[in-house]
């Protein structure tokens, strides 16, 4: 073996390198980290590790600061993963920190290593995507909803009377209208989430009305293939702090989605239960189900898994609705048989506090 190949290769890496030891201090740094840092790495080498990093005190930004954390080993010597950033200059550094046990041949942990990669790149094209997005989503709803009003008002009878063939054409239009527009809210709300923009407004409030909300705003849609809703809860106190207008945008979306897979006149269960950390709420439906292969795509993005009974969508409600879930703290999954229809369940952290009435 070449003499120092371990601390060439180590060097001729493009992400940063620490090593420290048991005592958290420094064994190791590759060249990209010391110059990345600015220091002579002879200079901290068997110092300690969070001395290095607290002498940047000036460009830690306030957020998710660059800093040593310690990480006891003796504690099992788990890897983790934190995103950090770093203020170089005038501009802010994204970074992504990965930290693992170091081990020697019989397997003793003997210190710890962490590596960092520069995200800047990746966040500056995320940011771009975002932006082009939201800028070219708001400037296609502006005339999508121009064009649906104007068919409304021609449907309506507004410029006299049309014949069927005309109405239907409308009809047509009309429906294309609403499924780009409800494409167009989907990829915005994404694209918000994606980016971190989302703002929850939390509030305690109990479950079963966001429920019971979700299901009257879609009761017509059901009732058009004789479809029925059934409520089935353990619990008379079902609290959450959450955003209710987000959880509502998850039953919805869920019961929507059962609606689509249903037989006619089959009935779309809700469950509701609780524990001492969680509420619980489950929307079951008796469609054709989903093969055990997909389960895991089932929460990606335009994903349409099995035929649907009716009407079609965008391929992004359950992505949106997973993405909402998880900003909640909670999780959200699904369990399904071909020819048994599915369950989706999700569960929020259950609230300390009982929900405020409302003035009327």
């Amino acid at each position: 073996m070449i003499p120092g190949l371990p601390e060439i290769i180590l060097d001729s890496l493009t992400s940063g390198v620490l090593a420290v030891d048991l005592e958290d201090r420094i064994l190791f740094l590759n060249a990209p980290l010391s110059q990345y840092l600015m220091v002579d790495r002879q200079v901290w080498t068997g110092k300690p590790a969070a001395d290095l990093f607290n002498s940047f005190g000036s460009q830690l930004s306030a957020k998710g600061k660059l800093a040593y954390r310690r990480d006891p080993l003796r504690e099992g010597g788990r890897t983790r993963t934190r995103e950090l950033e770093w203020k170089d200059g005038g501009r802010v550094m994204h970074l992504r920190e990965d930290s693992g046990p170091m081990r020697d041949d019989s397997g003793k942990v003997m210190g710890r290593l962490y590596a960092y990669h520069d995200l800047s790149w990746e966040k500056t094209i995320d940011q771009m995507k975002s932006e082009f997005i939201s800028i070219a989503s708001h400037e296609l709803r502006t005339p999508m909803t121009s064009i649906k009003g104007s068919v409304d008002l021609i449907l309506g009878g507004c410029t006299g009377e049309i014949n069927d063939e005309a109405r239907e054409l409308l009809g047509v239009a009309h429906s294309a209208c609403d499924r780009m527009i409800r494409l167009i809210n989907d990829i915005l709300d994404l694209s918000k989430i994606e980016a971190g923009q989302i703002k929850l407004k939390l509030a305690v409030f109990q479950l079963s009305d966001a429920v019971d909300y979700s299901l009257r705003s879609l009761k017509t849609i059901a009732e058009q293939d004789g479809i029925s809703f059934k409520v089935e809860s353990s619990h008379s106190v079902l609290c959450v702090e959450a955003d209710r207008d987000r959880i509502e945008q998850v039953v919805t979306n869920l019961v929507f989605n059962a609606i689509k897979f249903s037989p006619a006149n089959g009935e779309i269960t809700v469950s509701l239960s609780a524990d001492d950390k969680w509420v619980t709420c489950s929307v079951s439906d008796h469609g054709s189900g989903i093969k055990e292969e997909d389960l895991d795509r089932i929460f990606g993005k335009f994903q349409q898994l099995g035929a649907p009974q009716r009407g079609g969508g965008t391929g992004l409600g359950l992505a949106i609705t997973h993405a909402l879930v998880t900003e909640h703290r909670g999780k959200i999954w699904v369990e399904s048989q071909p020819g048994a229809g599915s369950r989706f369940i999700f569960r929020l952290p259950k609230a300390v506090a009982p929900p405020v009435e409302q003035e009327p």
